[in-house]
């Protein structure tokens, strides 16, 4: 029994067919409309999708097969579109661009039943195909370990020093990408190697419009039954700064003895310019993490450099967080201004995890280096470029290739660094040391300034083309004595990572008032050193006090004004319920009715009425929502207000769900 799914907003045919199907033994899934069935689709298991071309309401039929061959999960299903009324010409080319196996109109439906064993028959054929297509991969994957234990091997005999794992399946020829194609050159399964050098969107497309120009859909097509090398071509994908120099191999599948050839053949994708790159590394003396560590580490720099890891409540780191989102999925560079310490660099690292970037992130300070040793770690060199090149090395621009090069201080590139960076930004080429070569570089560019580069450029010593590229695209980081509102959560965050082990650490009032008064010379990266030291001092205290913080801050809280640091008088009587008074005369748990209060004025979040439960987590909550109304959701005041440590209001907030 077949699993079929219908997409059609007129309920009367929708139920005809469903019938129809039901009648001849199928499983019928149904969807009102595109939207729906575009979700239906992602669940996947389905053997053919019956698609009508004249959705009403939301998405197109021609829009909902687009989408549909887009989808992973339903890309290789046969989709098939019926037209009750009668299609034009144009109507049925619209369809089969969009990915339709057949159309099938309702002067047409006699031909319902044969076309629907035609496209099973062709679905059947597809999952053969995707059987081969995992085998031929497991074949790859066992050489792949046999070359790995051969590999480890030459370590154990003295090669340690190699580049690493990673650097030698690159050099070794392991496939970049791999991709199913039918005989027509149609595209009908790619990996994500593939995708990414190819763009986004392969299932589906010609091999002739994934590269144009480069006859590669003759060279798939050619081979008929063995196996063909070594073709060189370049493609630039849709979004690139730059053009790939690919290699691609081609291995026919073979159909079983007394079936009708498939015509598929599996190409598989080498990047060219990645294995020259991964060969020279692997002459170098450097250290690599193993491979079986890669993706755990990384999905772990993920979760800690993400959008959220910008810590603050202030307009400001707002208004970073929101471009962290904005700038994370574009490959165009960007700029970061601030003062030393402030987290430009954090910054960077939160906009390369929080895209989709495969590369690495390599940061490098413009102002730690000389010039000509800048020139040369950045755009690399040739063997014999100066005495210490002793060996070909690509600069960190080619390794940072699918990922982001971070250059902090850039206001300290020489002049004619900036001509060459300027070269990589806008055309995407590099020139090492020593070379006439010309070579493509595909990395994203953050940049940061302590400076203002606007200045520097009317002052003659930086280049005005290089600062309109990057200057579309700023993020500003204010000093932190400019944004104090950030220092409490701050502060908190760094609590939280020092004191991991020790849930009940809080700050004090005292403590907090000093921190929030410090003018932090060094902004966040002092700050952190702080609650570092803070958090050892206090060994296992449960609150940190000023005691605990370093001699400058401890003398800052005797200059202060005693009033400024005490927590605020509580008057005889505060409001903390809109119906309830606590009185200070009163033991809490005595609330007095208002009738008058509640009759007066509209109901309040923080009221309570008479039918809800008498509950302490409940009259908590409320408490806590009238504090903040009541200091204009000043978290600080509140806390003085409810007499309770910063971090312990926190917490608090946090586990009511209150922001």
């Amino acid at each position: 029994m077949s699993r079929i799914l219908l997409i059609d907003d007129e309920a009367a045919a929708r139920l005809v067919l469903q019938n129809r199907l039901k009648d001849l033994g199928h499983e019928v899934v149904l969807a009102e409309n595109g939207a729906k069935g575009l979700l239906e689709a992602r669940e996947g298991g389905f053997d053919v999708i019956l698609v009508e071309a004249a959705l009403g309401a939301g998405v197109t039929g021609v829009e909902v097969c687009r989408r549909l061959k887009q989808i992973p999960q339903s890309a290789l299903t046969p989709l098939v579109m019926v037209a009750r009324s009668g299609a034009t010409r144009e109507d049925v080319h619209q369809a089969f661009e969009a990915g339709c196996e057949y159309v099938l109109q309702k002067a047409d439906m006699v031909l319902f039943e044969d076309v629907l064993r035609t496209v099973l028959r062709l679905k059947a054929q597809y999952d053969e195909f995707a059987r081969q297509l995992r085998a031929v991969e497991a074949e790859m994957r066992r050489k792949s370990e046999e070359r790995q234990h051969e590999t480890d091997r030459e370590v154990v005999r003295g090669d340690s020093g190699e580049h690493g794992l990673v650097g030698r399946e690159l050099a070794a020829g392991k496939p970049d990408g791999v991709l199913l194609v039918d005989a027509e050159g149609i595209v009908r399964c790619a990996d994500r190697g593939a995708r990414e050098l190819l763009g986004a969107t392969v299932e589906g497309k010609n091999l002739g419009r994934l590269a144009p120009n480069t006859r590669l859909e003759a060279f798939v097509r050619d081979a008929h039954t063995e196996g063909r090398e070594g073709y060189r071509f370049d493609v630039r994908p849709t979004g690139a700064r730059a053009s790939r120099s690919l290699t691609a191999s081609v291995v026919p599948l073979v159909a079983n003895p007394g079936e009708r050839d498939p015509g598929m053949r599996v190409v598989m994708l080498l990047d060219a310019g990645k294995r020259r790159v991964a060969s020279e590394l692997l002459r170098v003396q450097e250290y690599s993490i193993p491979r079986p560590e890669v993706g755990v580490l990384l999905e772990a720099a993920r979760r800690a450099f993400g959008a959220s890891s910008v810590v603050g409540n202030g307009v400001a780191t707002r208004g970073a967080r929101a471009a962290v989102n904005e700038f994370a999925h574009t490959s165009e560079p960007v700029l970061i201004l601030g003062e030393a310490g402030v987290g430009k660099q954090h910054l960077a690292r939160s906009l390369h995890f929080s895209g989709s970037l495969t590369g690495p992130f390599l940061p490098i300070s413009c102002a730690a280096l000389s010039a000509s040793n800048l020139d040369s770690e950045l755009f690399g060199h040739v063997r014999g470029a100066t005495p210490e090149a002793v060996t070909d090395r690509p600069g960190l621009i080619q390794q940072a290739a699918h990922g982001t090069i971070y250059l902090s201080e850039v206001d300290h590139l020489a002049p004619e660094l900036q001509k060459k960076l300027l070269r990589a930004l806008r055309d995407g080429e590099v020139q090492r040391v020593g070379s006439e070569r010309v070579e493509r570089c595909d990395a994203r560019f953050v940049v940061s300034a302590e400076v203002d580069l606007g200045r520097l450029v009317s002052q003659g010593v930086f280049l005005r083309e290089l600062l309109e590229l990057v200057h579309s695209r700023t993020v500003v980081l204010p000093a932190l004595r400019e944004r104090r509102e950030d220092v409490p959560a701050l502060a908190q965050h760094f609590l939280e990572r020092f004191g991991a082990s020790r849930n009940d650490l809080e700050v004090s009032d005292d403590a907090l008032l000093v921190l929030e008064s410090h003018v932090w010379p060094g902004n966040v990266r002092e700050l952190e050193t702080t609650m570092e030291k803070a958090v050892a001092a206090a060994h296992h205290l449960a609150v940190i006090d000023v005691v605990h913080l370093p001699a400058a801050l401890r003398e800052l809280h005797g200059r202060l004004d005693h009033r400024e640091i005490a927590p605020a008088p509580r008057p005889d009587h505060v409001a903390i319920g809109g119906t309830h008074l606590v009185s200070s005369s009163v033991p809490p748990a005595s609330l007095v009715r208002s009738d008058f209060a509640s009759a007066s004025r509209a109901r309040q979040p923080w009221d309570i009425a008479d039918d809800e439960p008498v509950s302490l987590d409940l009259y908590e909550k409320k408490c806590l929502l009238r504090a903040l109304h009541e200091t204009g959701d000043d978290k600080l005041a509140a806390a003085r207000l409810l007499k309770v440590g910063k971090s312990t209001l926190y917490r608090k907030l946090k586990r009511f769900g209150i922001t």
